[in-house]
């Protein structure tokens, strides 16, 4: 990121009054009437169509407007799954100071099983869009005042979810552990944890925003590189051999918390393996050029992601 990025002017807690239908529209999108401003879970009966922003920026919330800048972002962390489902996963949805979103698109549960993980889309924010989205999370959706992590211990190995936000107001990551499951009620983080799983719903479901109006479409994210994640795999009876000449396996270094070894691949080099590695790919085998038997798998970089 740059070390001096341009950012948009501050505000105070108050909204610019050009700003309220934006609200408003956010609101209707997301919120079920007599919640006070909590999102409604994606397909609940009573939701109400939202219009299309005005264009412009109000600058009510500063923030950085580079666009390898991360301003919002929401994703699932850990979890009892396999260490290589951990090492391709994404984040559900990402904002970045530009107004570019890029987010999850929804699996079609009657396609034939997927080759790797969800594919992801692309969307634009105006400036107004952006201050919406982030006033209703940092605000109805408690970013603003939640703690950094919220402990659930009635509930094991399921996956935390965890909000990123990078603004002038507020900056911090806020993790919730099993969000939505054997809550207790009583807690007094109950509130807190309430809208924090409604944000997380819509912002896991940011299709529908897009459908309705409140960014534009801007088609599949076209990673511009992979992080190709390799491992020594069992011997193999099918497995490709090795395919790349501009690739060797010493290229492919150990990092992370897994010990994997990765490299950076290029959009040509990940074409190699599929002819649509936009999402990712899962453990595929693969024959190394010394004939190691290896499995490999594909996780697509994001504009804020370097390695």
């Amino acid at each position: 990121m740059n070390d001096h990025p341009t950012r948009s002017p501050r505000g105070g807690s108050a909204l610019p009054a050009r700003l309220a239908p934006v609200i408003l529209a956010i609101l209707l999108a997301a919120c079920s009437s007599g919640t006070g401003g909590t999102p409604t879970p994606s397909g609940s009966a009573g939701s109400t169509p939202a219009p299309t922003a005005t264009p412009g920026a109000s600058g009510a919330i500063g923030h950085s407007t580079e666009p390898t800048a991360l301003i919002l972002r929401a994703e699932q962390a850990g979890g009892f799954v396999a260490p290589g489902f951990l090492v391709t996963r994404t984040p559900q949805f990402s904002l970045y100071g530009d107004g570019a979103v890029i987010y999850q698109l929804p699996v079609d549960p009657n396609a034939p099983a997927a080759l790797g993980p969800p594919a992801l889309g692309r969307a634009q924010m105006n400036g107004e869009q952006m201050d919406a989205l982030l006033t209703f999370a940092l605000n109805a959706g408690r970013l603003a005042d939640a703690k950094p992590l919220y402990v659930n211990p009635f509930v094991a190995d399921a996956p935390s979810t965890v909000f990123t936000v990078a603004t002038d107001l507020v900056t911090k990551t806020v993790e919730a552990q099993a969000l939505g499951l054997a809550a207790d009620p009583a807690s007094p983080d109950a509130p807190v944890l309430t809208a924090l799983g409604r944000l997380w719903d819509l912002l896991s479901n940011f299709g529908d925003q897009v459908r309705r109006g409140n960014a534009s479409d801007a088609g599949t994210y076209q990673p511009r590189a992979y992080r190709g994640i390799l491992r020594e795999g069992q011997a193999l009876e099918q497995g490709i051999d090795w395919p790349w000449t501009d690739l060797s396996s010493d290229d492919f270094v150990a990092s992370g918390d897994f010990g994997f070894r990765t490299a950076v691949l290029t959009p040509a080099q990940a074409m190699v393996l599929s002819s649509t590695p936009q999402g990712g790919l899962f453990d595929m085998q693969i024959v190394g050029p010394d004939r190691v038997p290896y499995t490999i798998a594909l996780r697509p970089l994001l504009p804020d992601e370097k390695t």
